[in-house]
């Protein structure tokens, strides 16, 4: 077929339940000869077209080789419905010769899902069920696409040759008749909504004006409306390889939350990230980020804790599993938050670690007055006191297990460990008011022989020997009581050549060149 010399490339014919009345076809008995008269059939079980199965498919997507049966046909058959449209004829190339007989023309023959005639005798059951529209899809060597429809369109039987006795707009020529498409655009149904590169889902911009107008030409597949033009989706400014076209004002997160994509104004933006430790890469009400984590708040890049971490057991619950420095808040405290070490290895982990005493050239002198004892000093590579105060608040903010680890001039290593430990405050001398059972390897419960003793400095003589001043003669800051109970336990005494501090161990040396204590809530198995 040519139409003013445009050689036609492709001919889809599609059938329409008529919108417009909506009525079922009933035979007129008062004038079977004339074009309004229809047959009379029964009706089936089956869906009758794509509309109907349209109107009973909850997805709204009837797309696809379907089976329907027409009131009165014999048999259901498959169709190949184009939304609610029932396509009857699809012709694009030559592969199916359309040279046939009338038995083939009667019968139908092809493919339904590629060049095909549905058949007269299909034909003419569908399109005496009710009125319905036709419409004829063109495309030309050159590219051109366009359609023509018809208000009404109907044949009737065998015995009357498939006679086409109905067909709207009859007094068009066809080249008047025929819409022909721009570039890039097909025939289709008209849509208030429409899909453009700013609004790629079609929901923002309803604001097409169908009126009465049932087709027209749209962008086919994967092209966008960009100003009056449909382009390929590709050449959309915001378009983002493997997610799509993103939306004016929108933004797009990777599924790992590795690549933030946003766009505006047509321009798209990407900026690489990585969510906080303290966050995780989710999706929260259909919108996927880096959120905070429980007790975290922030914008996912950056989260702050918002927990009062009282000691290094909540660092290593809430924080992190990792040894090393930390700022907790005790409650009770009236200085606020302060660095401490954790010790997050031995022995289960969450060890607030209070002392550290190691035998190097450049060790921490613990020869200190009262209020150096008080708030602590050194460095935890050179030794350190955390302080008194520190102390106090910590073992009063509930029960405490104490572990000291020690390792002696034999390079013996060994611990001892109490399943409470606490101090009372400044007023009460940071008396040692609490120690538990003790358990270890450490040979000899030394540290009970300073249990409900005062903390002495050489400054500060709280002993319980009235004519010696142990702390003074020995350089220390220590819970003493009589004389000779230091020879039991003094891990802060005078630096020696060859030791930093004394644990009486009968089955080894005395003499030690490391120590740590360390402290934690106490643990119930």
């Amino acid at each position: 077929m040519e139409l003013e010399g445009r050689l036609c490339r492709f001919l889809f014919l599609y059938l329409l339940a008529a919108q417009r009345s909506g009525a079922e076809v009933t035979q007129d008995n008062t004038n079977p000869g004339s074009d309004t008269s229809y047959f009379f059939y029964q009706d089936q079980s089956y869906p009758r077209d794509c509309k109907d199965i349209l109107d009973q498919c909850s997805t709204k997507n009837a797309t696809g080789a379907q089976v329907i049966q027409p009131n009165g046909y014999d048999a259901p058959f498959w169709i190949f419905c184009s939304g609610d449209w029932t396509v009857i004829q699809r012709r694009s190339d030559s592969l199916i010769d359309f040279s046939r007989g009338w038995d083939d023309y009667r019968d139908g023959f092809g493919f339904i899902n590629a060049n095909h005639w549905l058949g007269n005798k299909k034909l003419a059951h569908l399109t005496n069920q009710k009125t319905y529209e036709l419409r004829i899809d063109i495309g030309t060597e050159s590219g051109l696409t366009g359609f023509i429809s018809y208000g009404s369109f109907r044949i009737i039987d065998e015995f009357s040759d498939y006679s086409l006795v109905s067909v709207g707009r009859s007094n068009d020529t066809l080249e008047s008749a025929v819409t022909w498409c721009p570039a890039n655009t097909i025939p289709g149904s008209c849509n208030r909504c429409i899909a453009t590169c700013a609004d790629p889902s079609g929901i923002v911009d309803c604001s097409n004006d169908c009126g009465d107008i049932q087709q027209t030409c749209i962008c086919p597949p994967n092209y966008l409306m960009n100003g009056t033009n449909c382009i390929r989706q590709e050449d959309c400014g915001c378009y983002k390889e493997g997610q799509g076209v993103i939306a004016d004002g929108v933004s797009y997160m990777a599924a790992d939350c590795s690549e933030r994509c946003s766009c505006s104004s047509g321009v798209l933006t990407c900026v690489s990230q990585s969510c906080a430790q303290d966050a995780t890469c989710k999706e929260v009400n259909g919108v996927r980020d880096c959120i905070c984590n429980e007790g975290f708040e922030g914008d996912g890049l950056i989260c702050p804790s918002i927990r009062i971490n009282r000691d290094c057991y909540d660092i290593m619950r809430y924080v992190s599993t990792e040894s090393g420095e930390y700022s907790i808040t005790p409650s009770g405290g009236t200085d606020g938050s302060f660095n401490v070490h954790c010790n997050m290895t031995i022995d289960g982990g969450g060890w607030t670690v209070i002392q550290r005493r190691v035998l190097i050239s450049s060790r921490q002198d613990f020869n200190q007055d009262w209020d150096t004892y008080k708030s602590g000093f050194g460095s935890y590579s050179r030794g350190f006191w955390i302080g008194n105060e520190q102390i106090h608040h910590l073992t009063n903010q509930g029960d405490y297990e104490l572990r000291i680890d020690m390792v002696n001039q034999d390079h013996s290593a060994y611990y001892a460990k109490y399943d409470l430990f606490r101090i009372n405050a400044e007023s009460d001398k940071y008396k040692m008011s609490g120690l538990g059972s003790f358990t270890g390897t450490a040979g000899y419960n030394a540290l009970s022989y300073h249990h409900n003793e005062y903390f002495s400095t050489p400054d500060r003589d709280y002993d319980d020997y009235s004519s010696y001043h142990i702390a003074d003669n020995y350089d220390s800051g220590w819970w003493y009581g009589y004389y000779y109970y230091y020879y039991y336990c003094d891990l802060n005494w005078m630096y020696n050549d060859d030791d930093v501090g004394y644990w009486y161990n009968p089955s080894g040396s005395n003499y030690l060149i490391y120590t740590e204590m360390k402290i934690r809530p106490r643990q119930t198995n």
